[in-house]
């Protein structure tokens, strides 16, 4: 394992139904929130496994964080499976049963891989909003964590259960059902015949979410919390189509400005390592007291933690933790 610190103000860098009981970990409750001035770990992770390959690297990553102690608990932003893998049942099973094995409590937030994407013939043609279910039955069924050791998780609503808010110390976390491939809108062809998306679910969704961080930031607030970790799974500035990312992004700038705390934006989706500051406001500037990670993924099995230190004013700091045995064999160019 190779660390090195990275630091909020770099540019960039190279988680109703019964299944779930199956897996959730019988273990102890991790609820202790601790004093709100203490410093802390937690590990980032997301999109992987990916194929086979990547059903062999995972477990490597899942161990180095089990026996890393300074880790409070592990956020999974999204994507238990690449895009063209099939949305079977037992693919499903077995991201459950590996959650499960974390020693520390594990939050799930829903990537497009598992449902939104589930439409494409190679994913077996499933209808997302079926598989979008089953992800609600399977992972968002209790209102606990995975992990040997849980946490208690507050939960939307009956309708929209993958959205999770919990306090740990003195951050509020926010768990959102943003994924990627436009966030599940309609997308059309050149003769404006529509391919992809759902116009309804989206909708209903993404005032859900809205709602959702409204309410986030009211109870940080509320909690004097020195910072707000929103996690979601889509990378809201990629190079594919992004313009219904945009009400999230605007409701993202408004409550963070007048944020009196920090605030964290966890994403995978596009499977690189970066930390940058990419929220601007109305004229263009920065806001400054918005960072966000992204997280490894894919071809690239490693993981990132987070630093929390309520006594830094910018409260967070990353590490990179690259997984030796699961580095290619490079080939001089």
């Amino acid at each position: 394992m190779r660390r090195t610190l990275l630091t909020a103000a770099a540019s960039a860098l190279v988680i109703f139904g019964g299944t779930v009981a199956a897996y959730a970990g019988g273990g102890s409750d991790h609820d202790g929130h601790g004093d709100g001035g203490k410093k802390y770990e937690i590990a980032l992770i997301g999109d992987m496994p990916y194929g086979d390959l990547g059903r062999t690297q995972y477990p490597r990553v899942i161990d180095e964080i089990n026996a890393d102690k300074r880790i409070a608990f592990t956020i999974f932003d999204g994507d238990i499976k690449n895009g063209s893998e099939r949305c079977d049942q037992p693919l499903y099973d077995l991201s459950a049963k590996s959650f499960a094995t974390f020693r520390d409590p594990l939050v799930y937030v829903p990537g497009d891989n598992e449902w939104t994407d589930c439409d494409r013939p190679s994913a077996g043609g499933y209808d997302p909003n079926e598989r979008l279910a089953l992800v609600r039955r399977m992972f968002a069924a209790t209102p606990r964590s995975f992990g040997r050791q849980t946490l208690a998780l507050q939960r939307q609503s009956a309708a929209y259960p993958e959205n999770v808010r919990w306090k740990y110390g003195s951050v509020t976390y926010l768990g959102l059902n943003v994924p990627g491939s436009d966030n599940n809108a309609p997308q059309f062809d050149a003769t404006g015949k529509q391919i992809d998306g759902d116009l309804a679910e989206y909708t209903a969704r993404n005032a859900a979410n809205l709602q959702w961080l409204d309410q986030g930031f009211a109870a940080a607030r509320a909690a004097r919390s020195a910072a707000i970790v929103i996690v979601l799974q889509a990378d809201m500035w990629s190079t594919e189509p992004t313009a219904h990312f945009a009400d999230t992004k605007r409701k993202l700038a408004q409550l963070s400005i007048g944020f009196p705390g920090q605030v964290l934006l966890v994403n995978g989706d596009s499977h690189v390592l970066r930390v940058d500051k990419p929220l601007n406001d109305a004229k263009d500037q920065t806001i400054q007291n918005v960072t966000r990670v992204q997280t490894f993924g894919s071809g690239q099995s490693h993981w990132v933690s987070a630093v929390i230190d309520p006594e830094d004013p910018q409260v967070f700091t990353f590490r990179q933790h690259v997984v030796k045995a699961n580095l290619p064999a490079y080939v001089s160019p």
